[in-house]
């Protein structure tokens, strides 16, 4: 394999497919970047096995070939190249990287193990769909931010895709909150649970590049291309929870306050409350919010925000207090569209439902004790 390309081209691709490789795999052969050079130009696959990007870029090919190399040291090697030409050359059990002032050698990895599904060519075919980005990706994560975190219950770490009728409900739990969200109809109707990391790379990797994405997907993954990048998602197995319900039926009353307003109390009361002391909402009257924090260790804080309180009779909610997570509390406002945040509560041990002016996105938090 041999091949001469910009350095500049080269470093965006490596650093977009090396993104995904886990640096201590459980094989040798998922640590490095797959090169695959022919006519067509070369190709760069990384994998974690949930989630594959390859990448193909036109490039001079003196010779045809392939080569397994480290992720990571590929990786730094181009990050701190000059810029101009670079030539990359199969050299024995080396890959030969070099520019007119400088040359390195990396030590190629055996590729024989490497996964046959990950070299296999993916083009469209009857079942390609295409989606919008914006609305997707913002969607995605508006509601990835109430998953679990890798390494919890699997269907847990996810955004579920939930079609119904015309419409498609996003969602995602970690069973102290959950995120929902409607968009416009997905075309593909058996998509299920999918890894919020892994949704998260796809919308690091394509946010910029197009108004549109094409997509289709098998039983197992979920694809998402264009002429330049192509990523393969691992369908997260088991079932989502059943999770429709949990939203109250009635509303005791709303809070309205200002979105940019509360950001800023929560994060004075942080400073105490160290992002797991709860914060206690205590409403007063008809027209006053106070978030008090109390952290044995530290210290406490008060501060008051003006609310408006609809739904009530004023007084029916005097001395109403409920504490939550402030890390959960600030992550479900900071999403919310508009200068608004309403605050729907059903009573002291019940969850609150968090709406900004948009009615489709709806963030339900569990109230926790405060001693």
């Amino acid at each position: 394999m041999k091949f001469k390309t910009k350095t500049k081209d080269i470093k965006e691709v490596i650093a977009a497919v090396s993104r995904v490789v886990n640096p201590r795999p459980s094989t040798p052969v998922l640590s490095g970047l797959y090169m695959r050079a022919d006519e067509g130009g070369v190709e760069i696959i990384g994998s974690d096995l949930d989630i594959t990007i390859k990448s193909n870029i036109e490039v001079e090919v003196d010779v045809e070939g392939d080569c397994l190399v480290s992720s990571n040291k590929l990786s730094e090697i181009v990050r701190k190249l000059p810029e101009g030409d670079v030539m990359f050359s199969d050299v024995g059990s080396d890959l030969k990287i070099e520019t007119t002032s400088l040359s390195f050698t990396l030590r190629k990895l055996e590729n024989e193990e490497y996964p046959e599904a990950f070299l296999k060519s993916h083009e469209e075919n009857e079942n390609t769909q295409e989606v919008l980005v914006s609305e997707l990706f913002d969607s995605i994560k508006n509601v990835g931010i109430a998953s679990t975190p890798e390494g919890g219950r699997p269907v847990l770490t996810g955004v579920y895709f939930n079609n119904r009728e015309e419409k498609t409900e996003l969602a995602a739990t970690d069973s102290y909150r959950l995120a929902t969200q409607e968009i416009s109809s997905f075309p593909i109707d058996d998509v299920g649970i999918i890894s919020f990391r892994s949704l998260s790379e796809v919308i690091r990797l394509f946010e910029n590049e197009e108004s549109t994405l094409k997509i289709n997907s098998n039983e197992k993954d979920l694809y998402f291309f264009n002429d330049k990048y192509f990523a393969s998602l691992r369908k997260v197995e088991g079932s989502f929870p059943e999770y429709q319900n949990l939203f109250p039926k009635e509303t005791l009353f709303t809070a309205e306050v200002n979105k940019n307003e509360i950001l800023e109390c929560l994060d004075r009361s942080t400073v105490v409350a160290e992002g797991y002391i709860p914060v206690t909402f205590i409403f007063e009257n008809n027209d006053l919010l106070k978030i008090t924090t109390l952290n044995k260790d530290v210290g406490g804080g008060n501060e008051e925000l003006k609310v408006k309180i609809l739904g009530v009779e004023t007084g029916d909610i005097d001395g109403f207090q409920m504490s939550f997570n402030p890390s959960f509390l600030i992550q479900g406002i900071e999403v919310l569209e508009g200068n608004k945040a309403y605050f729907r509560f059903s009573g002291n041990e019940k969850p609150v439902v968090i709406q900004g002016d948009s009615e489709n996105y709806k963030y339900l938090l569990m109230p926790v004790r405060s001693s």
